[in-house]
């Protein structure tokens, strides 16, 4: 399963310092943005919410797609084979749907006591590293399912 560590709150805020200071500092707005950072991660727990991950991404006008490949390179999440090509078509159609939570939490990382509270209706309180996992898993972009839990994005189709 995933450590969540290797994704808290001090490893992304030293993450985003540098991004921060690479593309803002000396600019007329970097103690605005800075100050925004702030605000967003102020009441945040040592595990990193999803919510306040979008969030800053999105003050950092940041592609969600390229900061999660670097920020969560050593993520374990893969692709759930079921939605790999099939042969047959009748696979193809149907097999997507017939994963286990245990098969799901294998792929995303997530363990599958964890993955049930998610299911229970508490995907607002996900972490930004479990977001990540499910993506993958799904064979999604990271930015399709940040975009569709906390911005405006459209239902992604798994």
């Amino acid at each position: 399963m995933t450590d969540y560590k290797n994704y808290n709150l001090i490893s992304f805020k030293h993450f985003i310092g540098d991004i921060l200071n690479k593309k803002h500092k000396g600019k007329f707005n970097y103690s605005d943005i800075k100050e925004q950072i702030e605000s967003i991660l102020e009441d945040e727990t040592s595990r990193l919410s999803a919510r306040s991950f979008y969030n800053v991404v999105s003050v950092l006008d940041e592609d969600i797609d390229n900061l999660c490949k670097i920020f969560f390179k050593s993520h374990p999440a893969f692709k759930l084979t079921s939605l790999e090509n099939h042969k047959n078509k009748m696979q193809g159609l149907f097999k997507p749907m017939i994963n286990s939570k245990r098969q799901l939490s294998e792929a995303s990382g997530i363990k599958e006591t964890r993955l049930g509270e998610v299911f229970d209706e508490r995907y607002d309180e996900m972490y930004s590293y479990e977001v990540y996992g499910l993506a993958i898993a799904g064979g999604l972009k990271p930015s399709q399912l940040f975009d569709y839990f906390y911005g405006d994005g459209l239902r992604p189709v798994v």
